[in-house]
């Protein structure tokens, strides 16, 4: 079932990177890390994780990328029509304590929703942002609203942190014990993340980005070997102590036609 929903604003975040703030007809109810399937009728339909969501509010962070989102971001504007599918998949699960948000790119949307939820449950939260560069940067001060300390990293330095969102997440890490670690961005960086944090013996979870299409674990074009788990409906939020027994986590996404193709860098 879909819901008509109304593009209310549309705001530019970085370079090919908008928020989408639609007004839905009944509230989506949906729990961060969850996403939703973007149907644009004779276009195509397309997985867009949840950024935020306030009563018929719902908020959709949207790079351009492939036919879709390129459409959406050349023809959708404040007044425009899109339908919703969802909420889908496994989100993530919140824990009290002190939490560590480790973001790159516009992996940070789902993680805003994220580290909204946990500030209401009483949590400490750290968040560690990384861009390319301080032109790339996007919701920092959105973060900064909610989160009990951000931390930005530059690979150019032109914001905060000289280098990457790994080396800086580690830093962190070794200076503050965390009772939870959450991440999302490019598949390597999250693997990084994962592995050094159940090195340290440490909760993680991770969002992973894959080709989805329909959403409800029939097609099998997000399946992730050897265990054949499907993200659309077993993740897209995962455990980590899962994630380093798959073969394909940091290392293989399947294209269109469903073949293995190494992950670029």
């Amino acid at each position: 079932m879909y819901l008509r929903a109304r593009v209310r604003e549309v705001r530019q975040l970085c370079e090919g990177v908008r928020e989408y703030v639609l007004e839905l007809p009944s509230e989506l109810r949906s729990s961060p890390g969850q996403y939703v399937m973007v149907w644009v009728p004779r276009v195509g339909e397309i997985p867009i994780s949840v950024a935020g969501e306030e009563g018929r509010e719902l908020r959709l962070v949207i790079a351009r990328k492939g036919r879709v989102t390129s459409y959406i971001h050349g023809h959708v504007t404040e007044g425009s029509q899109l339908f919703i599918r969802g909420p889908l998949g496994k989100g993530f699960t919140l824990r009290r304590g002190a939490a560590l948000l480790v973001a790159g790119g516009y992996g940070a949307a789902p993680l805003l929703h994220l580290a909204s939820a946990l500030a209401k449950v009483g949590a400490h939260v750290v968040v560690a942002l990384g861009f390319r560069d301080k032109e790339r940067s996007m919701l920092v001060r959105e973060f900064e609203e909610v989160a009990d300390e951000v931390v930005v990293a530059t690979e150019d330095g032109s914001l905060g942190y000289r280098g990457l969102v790994t080396d800086l997440a580690f830093r962190i890490m070794a200076e503050s014990r965390y009772d939870v670690i959450y991440t999302c961005g490019k598949e390597q960086m999250m693997a990084k993340v994962v592995r050094r944090a159940l090195e340290a013996g440490v909760e993680v979870q991770a969002s992973l980005e894959r080709l989805i299409k329909c959403g409800i674990g029939v097609c099998g074009s997000c399946a992730l070997e050897p265990l054949g788990l499907r993200v659309c409906v077993d993740g897209p939020v995962f455990d980590g102590r899962v994630l380093v027994q798959l073969e394909d986590f940091g290392r293989w996404w399947r294209d269109a036609a469903g073949r293995r193709v190494p992950i670029p860098p």
